[in-house]
């Protein structure tokens, strides 16, 4: 079979079939730079996401290097495993932006050897922040009670329990959210109570209508109107 050189493929690469342009790849002797490599990964990846983590890996393996912007884009085509090599390796360091993006994305170990190679901790502003926060926190003075806290405490206690033992002398005082069952008369009628005769002061427990207490009458009694000229005579 005879091998191909990285200028042959990538010449020839958009005028073939999908299937020959996988096939061809493994016929390869090079790999070109890195912009050429990583356009033609990407190509792939629209046919087919594994050959084209593959082919990557076979470049990286033979030597070629990336920026760490195209590291960051491979994060969704290779694995964590090759993207962390991948990483340590860019033809530049990270900026601060950069890896604060790859962070979680590659090993501990990885990340902290780029972070070391970048010279920047992108951490060092929330260790400010926490050293400030502990600073202050250390010379903030204790409060302690005094006398005069004492003495407030004291009287707001004493005031809850007033009001908790405050008993109803039968007298309406406008305190109606606090204020025990009773009757009386509000709004032109009595309010509470069972039932009692017609013109009857209420007792605790009437029955209320809204024209006033209701007329009763003995059990067995009720005389119909046209009936009480006969019992009169």
């Amino acid at each position: 079979m005879k091998q191909l050189t990285w200028e042959e493929y990538y010449d020839g690469f958009y005028g073939w079939s999908p299937s020959t342009q996988k096939s061809y790849a493994y016929r390869l002797s090079d790999y070109g730079p890195a912009d050429e490599v990583w356009e033609i990964a990407e190509e792939l990846d629209f046919v087919d996401s594994a050959f084209a983590a593959k082919f990557l890996e076979k470049a990286f393996s033979a030597g070629v290097r990336f920026t760490p912007e195209q590291v960051l884009e491979m994060v969704a085509m290779v694995d964590q495993s090759l993207l962390s090599k991948m990483a340590e390796q860019t033809t530049v360091p990270f900026n601060r932006e950069q890896l604060e993006e790859i962070y979680l994305m590659i090993d501990d170990s990885s990340f902290q050897k780029i972070s070391r190679r970048s010279r920047i901790d992108v951490f060092d502003d929330v260790k400010e922040l926490r050293r400030q926060a502990a600073a202050s926190s250390a010379a903030r003075p204790k409060k302690k009670g005094g006398l005069l806290s004492a003495l407030a405490a004291f009287a707001a206690g004493a005031a809850v329990a007033g009001h908790l033992n405050k008993k109803h002398d039968g007298h309406c005082d406008g305190d109606c959210a606090n204020c025990p069952p009773h009757y009386g008369y509000r709004y032109g009628r009595w309010y509470y109570g069972t039932a009692r005769p017609a013109g009857g002061e209420p007792v605790q427990g009437d029955t209320v209508r809204e024209s006033g207490v209701k007329e009763t009458r003995p059990k067995g009694r009720d005389i119909v109107p046209w009936a009480s000229a006969f019992m009169n005579a």
